[in-house]
């Protein structure tokens, strides 16, 4: 029953690894489940033996880089955002401003945020 357990924290771990993989476009939102994979995939490989080990390891693996690839999102999405203007109080005073149905007034109004051109978005 034991050795159950830990094969099935392994599934557990590869399932979440490739998941998060999947994941990792959605604003590092795959994190999560690479991070929660990656102690399953620890416990497997400190405590399991055989397949559950085995699993941990390939758990491990895929977990990794899905955090490794959630970070690098992360970081290119930090990397768009013009800061300079997120900190500037008149550009949140246009807000009240612009025509929430007009699409273009939003567009230009965010665009101030972004470094890229969003108006092909």
């Amino acid at each position: 029953m034991e050795e159950n357990a830990k094969k099935g924290l392994g599934i557990a771990a590869v399932i979440l690894g490739g998941f998060s993989i999947l994941c990792c476009t959605c604003l590092g939102f795959g994190m999560i489940p690479a991070i929660v994979g990656m102690i399953f995939s620890i416990i497997c490989i400190v405590k399991g033996t055989g397949s559950g080990k085995t699993l941990g390891i390939v758990g491990i693996i895929l977990n990794g880089i899905g955090i490794l690839l959630g970070v690098y999102i992360l970081f290119s999405l930090a990397m768009m955002i013009d800061w300079n203007n997120v900190m500037d109080p008149q550009i949140w005073e246009q807000l009240d401003q612009i025509d929430p149905n007009d699409q273009n007034q939003v567009r230009d109004w965010m665009q101030q945020f972004f470094r890229m051109d969003i108006s092909y978005y």
